[in-house]
């Protein structure tokens, strides 16, 4: 599958989860929900990512990623559409959760397909993916709140469509077939490829304080602080985000460059060191242009935290980890999002809006910390960047997706591994690129 139709397909599904935004409060609001029934809601859909996240790895060890992410892009359509038809909330609960397990299932095979990307182009790789989510996450917050105003039920069905539509060109595009390759067989003893490598945990530990500079203070303690302390209006702080998230969409190619030329461990040290940083800014939130100038630097730095981890994250575990590795990342992220809003909200009505701050900070600035020591220990697992295109005789070539120029596909280069034992390999006829079986 190519890269930019992975992209879009992920994007879909975040344009997706950003049209509920401003649609859930209205729509919980009709069946007759409160504030706190609401959160309810919310949390419904984290809390099915987290459950599944780690599980969706080891699936995606085991079956066509392809595939398991068109499934899950369905099933999540077949979710929102049903969120329309839903007539109590007890109903909106229960879809809510099977959408985020979904949703789950879909971002971790997802972000497993595109880890199949030459060494050479992954940092690229893995901005292009940050700049859909991106487009989709800002994206969807506007479609939901323009079609609410009509009816509070249409948002999820213009939702559904969208991604019925993605559905649709997933299982249309002619799409080598992926097939999982057989592994030798080891004598009793050896040990196989670790997932717990030093460097999993580490880019894990990264992944848990960028989420959570995202979703818990992106998406809620700076709208906090911008209401309560820099006084802007709904519509300020609106105007803010979209410049901060356009500037973000800007960045997110320079960033995969920088990764692939300077390498992703130096990256993710300082990126996220800087992130960590420049979050010390809202102490002084009070005043307006020093809350736009942190808002703004914040979202730079995030922008500059996406291509690094996604591509280090490649090269933390063996090849035939990477689906398990994608869910373990994913499950410290999610368990972020929901960890994230709760505390700080509650530091927030305590009235420690500040130490929330550091404390937001002191988290990033803990894990760039604890990622440079631990990342010093680890040994990446990465294919040579100049390998043979064709594997030599007596090899299996595992699938990746390589770039022709500037158009991203599917093929068998460059990771290189010995045979099985047994029979040559068979190139399978439904496979045109040549992927393996």
């Amino acid at each position: 599958m190519g890269v930019l139709l992975i992209c879009a397909i992920i994007a879909g599904t975040q344009m997706t989860w950003g049209l509920v935004i401003p649609v859930l409060p209205v729509y919980a609001d009709g069946l007759g929900a409160g504030p706190a029934v609401l959160g309810g809601v919310v949390a419904a859909f984290g809390l099915g990512r987290l459950l599944v996240d780690f599980p969706a790895g080891m699936i995606a060890q085991r079956l066509d990623q392809r595939r398991l992410l068109v499934a899950s892009v369905a099933a999540i359509a077949c979710f929102t559409l049903l969120t329309a038809a839903v007539t109590s909330i007890g109903q909106l609960v229960a879809v809510r959760l099977l959408t985020g397990l979904a949703g789950g299932v879909a971002m971790t095979s997802g972000q497993a397909l595109l880890m199949h990307t030459e060494p050479a182009r992954l940092g690229r790789t893995m901005g292009a993916l940050q700049a859909y989510q991106l487009a989709g996450g800002a994206l969807g917050p506007v479609i939901g709140g323009v079609l609410v105003g009509v009816d509070a039920r249409l948002p999820f069905v213009a939702g559904g469509i969208i991604l019925v539509t993605l559905t649709l060109l997933g299982v249309l595009r002619p799409i080598p077939r992926w097939q999982p390759v057989s592994h030798r067989a080891r004598p009793a003893g050896e040990p196989g490829p670790r997932l717990w490598t030093a460097g999993l945990v580490s880019i894990s530990f990264v992944g848990f304080s960028i989420f959570l500079v995202r979703f818990g203070g992106q998406q809620f303690l700076f709208p906090v602080l911008a209401y309560d302390r820099a006084g802007l209006s709904p519509a300020q702080l609106g105007t803010a985000l979209a410049v901060t998230t356009l500037l973000s969409l800007g960045l997110v190619r320079l960033a995969g460059s920088v990764t692939d030329r300077w390498g992703r461990r130096p990256v993710v040290v300082v990126s996220t060191a800087t992130l960590g940083l420049v979050t010390l800014g809202f102490l002084g939130a009070g005043s307006v242009s020093v809350f736009l100038t942190a808002l703004v630097l914040t979202g730079v730095a995030t922008a500059f935290t996406g291509p690094p981890t996604g591509a280090y994250l490649a090269d933390a575990v063996a090849p035939q980890k990477r689906g398990m590795a994608v869910g373990v990342y994913r499950t410290f992220g999610d368990l972020a999002t929901l960890v994230g809003p709760l505390f700080f909200g509650w530091l927030v009505a305590a009235g420690a809006e500040r130490a929330a701050v550091v404390i937001l900070s002191g988290t990033t600035l803990t894990a760039s910390a604890l990622f440079t020591v631990l990342s010093r220990r680890h040994t990446a697992h990465v294919g040579s960047a100049t390998a043979p295109a064709t594997p030599p005789a007596g090899a299996v070539a595992e699938p990746a997706i390589s770039w022709a120029g500037s158009r991203p596909t599917l093929t068998t280069a460059p990771e290189v591994r010995a045979a099985p034992a047994g029979p040559p390999p068979v190139l399978s006829p439904s496979s045109p690129q040549g992927a393996t079986r």
